[in-house]
């Protein structure tokens, strides 16, 4: 209890750069922090010193991580978007039509989806974005398509219909800006294939 209370008491004195004292409370923080000290006995400015090369050596392995990652997703999307082609063929509104059984105001919009690769398509999803003529977004939403399009073909679907909402900004701009003046943006995140196959986004939902 003495060489203790002399220790405290001795740590008690020392001054430390708020910076230095942080590295040496993160140090302390970790779990099992002590059985990855290099020495069972250390210097205050023995662990600083060691602290600061482990957080360099974790910041350095971090970055090689996440650029180990960035190049993996854009590797994928550069696959994925060889895959498809999607395209808007028409944009239409359907106003409230009681005797049509419509009792509300919609957009519809039709799709049009070209398979570019060398595999049959069994489904695929993603997200679909309008942009203005400054390139700003007017509409965007998730589509989902299940249904097989062989290489080469081209399939087009009955028209998607939005519930018009005028008091949504997103809904007036769509209805009323021109298919013509707006540039459609299609960005995949995922491509099941008719061999069982599959290309995402996600590492998890990939298959071989």
């Amino acid at each position: 209890m003495a060489r203790l209370d002399s220790v405290l008491q001795a740590a008690d004195t020392v001054r430390l750069r708020l910076a230095d004292a942080r590295t040496l409370l993160g140090v302390v923080a970790e779990t099992g922090f002590a059985t990855k000290l290099p020495h069972d006995t250390m210097t205050l400015a023995e662990i600083l010193v060691w602290g600061r090369a482990d957080r360099a050596r974790k910041d350095s392995l971090h970055v090689v991580t996440a650029a180990a990652e960035r190049t993996r997703l854009e590797e994928r999307m550069r696959q994925l978007d060889s895959l498809l082609v999607v395209t808007v063929v028409n944009k239409s509104y359907l106003p409230k039509d009681p005797e049509a059984e419509r009792y509300q105001d919609y957009i519809s919009l039709t799709f049009a989806y070209r398979n570019k690769g060398t595999k049959a398509i069994r489904a695929f999803e993603g997200d679909v974005t309008f942009l203005d003529a400054f390139g700003d977004t007017i509409y965007s939403a998730h589509l989902k398509v299940d249904e097989p399009i062989a290489p080469g073909r081209t399939r087009q679907e009955p028209g998607r219909i939005i519930k018009y909402n005028p008091l949504r900004v997103a809904h007036e701009r769509l209805r009323n800006t021109a298919l013509s003046k707006m540039k459609v943006v299609w960005q995949p995140s995922d491509v099941i294939f008719l061999d069982g196959t599959r290309l995402s986004l996600t590492a998890d939902r990939e298959t071989p």
